[in-house]
């Protein structure tokens, strides 16, 4: 074996350098862990909000139709008048429709459904709710039309029931407005009930 003999300034020069690298790992490794409320950002909810909430889905049936107008047109008036029956629902979640459809008979004219094809809020941003337009299929005697525009407007909302005022153009096509119903456009007032 051989034997290797250093210098005390060699060794003096190689215990400096080892300390100068291993103290200040000791050190951080032995430092107190940072406290984690200081790091993490503590999220809070007023005691009324719903931001936690799981927003709930409604369902409401239609429970009745009464025609807003055209209100000075005679013919339509006998035409309608009790003897009108109409069908559907309305899903409302968070104030958003996701799914709507309303069918209607009236004795002496076509049968009439609407399907939306688009959800829609009610209400828009920074906005009271409003009229809304909502977009779906017209079938009218079966006849159908896509892309059609309705005007939706709230009356009332809970979680009991919905009304609306419903307005729709009638479109230029004899398929739908006929020369019995000169008309541009019908407004019919719906009451749903929840189910």
């Amino acid at each position: 074996m051989a034997v290797v003999e250093m210098s005390r300034s060699a060794r003096t020069i190689g215990f400096v350098a080892t300390v100068s690298a291993a103290l200040p790992l000791c050190l951080v490794g032995c430092a107190a862990a940072p406290s984690a409320s200081v790091q993490a950002a503590e999220l809070r909810a007023a005691v009324d909000s719903d931001l936690l909430e799981v927003p709930a889905t409604r369902v409401y049936d239609v429970s009745g139709t009464r025609l807003l107008a055209p209100g000075d047109n005679p013919v339509l008036e006998s035409l309608l008048d009790e003897r009108v029956t109409s069908a559907g629902y309305l899903v409302l979640n968070d104030g958003v429709i996701t799914e709507a459809r309303y069918e209607v008979n009236a004795e002496g004219l076509p049968r009439a459904e609407f399907v939306l094809t688009e959800p829609t809020a009610l209400r828009r941003a920074n906005s009271e709710v409003g009229t809304v337009t909502v977009t779906g299929t017209l079938s009218v005697n079966g006849s159908v039309r896509n892309g059609t525009s309705v005007r939706l407007t709230p009356t009332a909302l809970s979680e009991d029931a919905a009304e609306f005022d419903v307005t729709l153009s009638v479109p230029d096509n004899p398929l739908i407005a006929s020369g019995e119903l000169p008309i541009d456009e019908i407004s019919a007032h719906l009451v749903l009930v929840a189910r």
